[in-house]
């Protein structure tokens, strides 16, 4: 069966747009998260530490030609604009998949007059049509427009199974928030460096800011505090060299 490769847009120290106490590129890994807690192997994430429009990633990219690609985003306007949709290369038509998620995003974040738009004037489309990529970037919301900041906050898993529906993947059993939840502050006893595990990878800090931001954005969207877990030198290893295995 054909995997949906899932790239989170901006990051590698581009927030993308910001609105509403949050960065676009830290709320599109965290959708990036849900879909792959709730889809499991059919879903491929794309490395959360690159930043896929400035690096040229697709034009590089080796999966296999049957993968959809999803590239996610959030827009940036006057406070009163809204809504989600969907952008192709103008050189094609909607496929079934474009046209389901258009459909589920009118239903979760209404307010676009058209719910698929043709563009010839963004890179990724233009690359991902050279390569033979079935491939569509999808606004889930303006960042700047609370309406659409609280849906997408308090909707993600609803979003995360339209998709999944869109492209006919099924979906694992969920858990309850406790239970996923794996991110944490990691340390080792006898390091000096902290680490943010996400669930999936390990991420440097580049600076306290940037913990401080991490921290903020956990707490607005959990309610609780990010926790610090202290391991052994030996276990700190071992989960390194675990996630090196799993190509995390």
């Amino acid at each position: 069966m054909p995997k949906l490769f899932y790239i989170a847009g901006h990051g590698a120290g581009d927030p993308g747009a910001v609105g509403n106490g949050y960065q676009e590129a830290e709320r599109v890994r965290a959708l990036g998260n849900r879909l792959k807690a709730i889809g499991g192997d059919n879903v491929v994430l794309g490395d959360f530490n690159r930043n896929y429009y400035a690096d040229n990633g697709i034009s590089t990219l080796n999966i296999p030609k049957d993968y959809w690609i999803l590239e996610a985003h959030m827009d940036a306007g006057v406070p009163s604009a809204r809504g989600g949709h969907v952008i192709i290369n103008a050189g094609f038509t909607a496929d079934k998949y474009d046209s389901a998620l258009a459909a589920m995003l009118s239903r979760i974040l209404p307010g676009r007059s058209s719910m698929i738009v043709g563009r010839n004037d963004l890179a990724n489309p233009n690359r991902a049509a050279a390569r033979g990529y079935n491939y569509r970037l999808v606004e889930f919301g303006f960042i700047t427009n609370a309406e659409d900041v609280r849906i997408f906050n308090s909707r993600m898993d609803d979003i995360a199974c339209g998709i999944l529906d869109a492209f006919g993947i099924g979906k694992l059993e969920l858990k309850s928030e406790e239970e996923e939840d794996m991110r944490e502050i990691v340390q080792a006893k006898n390091g000096k460096g902290q680490y943010y595990f996400d669930g999936y990878a390990l991420h440097g800090f580049s600076s306290g800011a940037e913990k401080k931001v991490i921290m903020d954005m956990y707490k607005r969207h959990t309610g609780k505090d990010l926790k610090t877990h202290v391991y052994s030198d030996e276990d700190f290893e071992k989960l390194v060299k675990v996630l090196a295995r799993n190509g995390k």
